[in-house]
């Protein structure tokens, strides 16, 4: 349009020196052709203008989960005693974006240690009858604290939980999905234009956990020798009002919050950075999203200044990625959510188990005492496992993938390599959503066993470890939903 403008100056001014039948009246031509070519540009960025402040509408939402009272704790199978008071109380919060067309996605993030199968499928039923919402629109995350309540119900009896407090944690967990439940609609309701961009920053302090014994972690960083993959990237979502005015701040991580093990609730680092964020942005409502973290430890741990210098070296990590210029996110939403079918390995045969009964192990002891009362029961061990795989595209601007279960920072890495092209979407990926059942190996760990690729199973009520169609799995399960959504409309 602007070359257009150009080209009918030019002409004009050639005029005088061509003979012309009607001077004037060609004069008059090209300066209406002139001034409605300003006016459409004038209409052009004006209604540009205008559509960017009306693409997306965003809404936040919080509200508090801490515990009333003692309780008890997940994380560290190893607490033999309930909790003993605040340092940090906990929240759930929510953002409900929506596209130019009115297309919704909700996400609601969580200090919580896991979001249980149970638990993940009753929010997304009620807010489908209660706000219209597939199950594919909600996605739900928890930071993973171990410094939080346990909501896994059926460890109550696996684990010998004192009966008052199990009750408790009963009771906890259906105030829990009404209050998720509310805050969806909140946010909804909370709902006014928007505008969404991203940009990603780096902060260094998640370890491979796997690779490096934790004692060697100072000095293996000093000399520059830690091993093991890793992912340093905080993805950063900013949201804006009309205004300009910072109302939500997504940001990710891929480490453990495990720095404390004490008996005292935290959001551990993540809850102070949430805190620090929200401090220097009192208008904003913080959100952590959990990556790819389940390989990946906070190193030095286990002292409370631990929780405000990283919580602080990743609120900064975020201020930078804020002060970027960003990448301006626009489009359409689209999403998909589905099970990748994973298989188990059969449980111990009877013999073993039986003996186990007898192990010096509690653990080992519980998991067989717990198999051969299911068995006994007439119900049968189940080798199948259905992974919530979910994909969300922002545009051709952003893509989150969210992926059930503790997954290693391979998914994270593996994801990133397949899908982030130059020129295509960011590729933002998150762990531990919508159902954390335990950790999920990549064919590599899984190989190697140790604690992540299978160990863990001895606190859990599946028999494992999985087969190694694990990582096959998954990838066709998330390849298929990409190929749902389709490209940006």
């Amino acid at each position: 349009m602007k070359l257009q403008t150009i080209r009918t100056l030019t002409n004009l001014a050639t005029l005088r020196k061509k003979p012309v039948p009607n001077f004037q009246f060609e004069c008059r031509r090209y300066f209406i052709a002139v001034a409605a070519i300003v006016l459409s540009l004038h209409v052009a960025f004006a209604s540009s203008g205008r559509a960017a402040e009306r693409s997306w509408r965003a809404g936040v939402a919080r509200t508090k989960i801490t515990p009333d009272g003692s309780y008890w704790m997940g994380g560290y199978a190893s607490r033999k005693r309930p909790s003993e008071g605040t340092l940090q109380d906990l929240y759930a919060k929510a953002i409900a974006i929506d596209d130019a067309s009115g297309s919704r996605v909700v996400i609601v993030t969580t200090d919580l240690l896991v979001i249980t199968r149970d638990l993940g499928e009753a929010v997304k039923r009620r807010a489908a009858e209660k706000y219209k919402l597939p199950p594919s629109r909600v996605l739900l995350n928890c930071s993973h604290t171990h410094c939080g309540p346990e909501i896994r119900l059926y460890r109550g009896s696996l684990h010998n939980i004192p009966t008052d407090l199990a009750r408790k944690m009963h009771a906890y967990v259906k105030q829990l999905e009404d209050k998720l439940v509310k805050l969806v609609g909140d946010a909804i309701a909370n709902q006014k234009s928007a505008r969404l961009s991203y940009a990603e920053s780096q902060a260094a302090f998640a370890v491979n956990r796997r690779n490096n014994r934790a004692a060697d972690v100072p000095r293996l960083r000093k000399e520059g020798k830690l091993i093991g993959p890793v992912d340093h990237s905080v993805p950063v979502l900013k949201v804006t009002d009309a205004e300009g005015q910072v109302v939500a701040i997504l940001f990710g991580y891929a480490c453990h919050n495990t720095i404390m093990s004490f008996y005292q609730t935290s959001g551990d680092y993540a809850g102070f950075a949430q805190q620090y964020i929200e401090e220097k942005h009192p208008q904003a409502v913080a959100m952590f999203v959990m990556g790819a973290g389940g390989d990946q430890n906070p190193e030095p741990r286990r002292k409370v200044e631990y929780l405000h210098q990283y919580g602080r070296a990743l609120a900064d990590a975020v201020e930078t990625a804020l002060d970027a210029p960003g990448r301006e996110v626009s489009g359409s939403l689209r999403a998909a959510l589905a099970e990748a079918p994973l298989e188990f390995q059969p449980h111990a045969d009877l013999g073993t188990l039986q003996e186990q009964t007898k192990s010096s192990n509690q653990y080992e002891r519980w998991k067989a005492n717990f198999v051969l009362s299911e068995l006994d029961a007439g119900r049968r061990i189940s080798r199948q496992y259905g992974l919530p795989i979910q994909a969300v595209a922002f545009g051709d601007d952003l893509m989150m993938v969210a992926i059930g279960g503790e997954c290693v920072v391979d998914y994270s890495v593996r994801t990133k390599l397949r899908y982030a092209r130059n020129g295509g979407p960011a590729v933002w990926v998150a762990g531990y959503s919508n159902d954390v059942f335990g950790y999920l190996p990549t064919l590599r760990v899984l190989q190697e066993g140790g604690y992540e690729g299978g160990g863990h199973m001895i606190y859990t009520k599946f028999p494992g470890p999985f087969t190694d169609t694990i990582e096959e799995r998954v990838f066709e399960t998330l390849d298929r939903l990409v190929r749902e959504m389709g490209p940006q409309p």
